[in-house]
Parts: C-alpha cells; sequence; structure tokens
C-alpha cells in the first residue's frame, strides 16, 4: 500500500472517531509531518487489529490486546494534537 493511501486510512479512521473535528483533522494531515506519522501508525494498527479478529483462532491471540491498547493510545495523541489546534478562549 502506497504511503499516501496508508496517511489517507488514517485520516478517515481519525475523522470516524473524532468526527467533530474532520476539518482540523484534514488540516494536520496535510501540514504536520508528525501527525501525519500517527495516522499511519493508526491505520496499520487498525488494518492489524481488524486480520487478527478475523482469524479462526482470535479469541487465543493475545496481538489483539495489544493492537487495542496501541490503537487507545494513538487516539490519546491525535486527541492531543487535536487540543492543541484548538483555538484558546
Amino acid at each position: 500500500m502506497p504511503e499516501i493511501d496508508i496517511a489517507k486510512a488514517g485520516l478517515a479512521g481519525a475523522v470516524a472517531r473524532f468526527l467533530e473535528a474532520a476539518a482540523t483533522l484534514r488540516r494536520l494531515v496535510s501540514s504536520d509531518p508528525q501527525f501525519r506519522g500517527i495516522c499511519e501508525e493508526y491505520a496499520l494498527a487498525q488494518q492489524s487489529l481488524a486480520r487478527f479478529e478475523g482469524r479462526a483462532d482470535a479469541a487465543e491471540r493475545p496481538e489483539i490486546g495489544d493492537y487495542r491498547r496501541l490503537i487507545a493510545e494513538l487516539e490519546a495523541e491525535i486527541g492531543g494534537f487535536l487540543q492543541a489546534a484548538a483555538p484558546r478562549r
């Protein structure tokens, strides 16, 4: 999968999770390479989780918990970027 497609997939996942901040997410992914990298990691983690959850032996796969924790950590990072990008009142 080309890098741009991974970034787009990550952005789509982030928008689905933080729908109210879609415009800010789009701006961040186009202007901040660090944020774009987090979105790429987010997409890859979601894809890996889906593959493990789709396995016949999913109930025995410790990777599922690992990827769920990783996704939660990445969502927290994305949330941190959103807080930093929020206008100050």
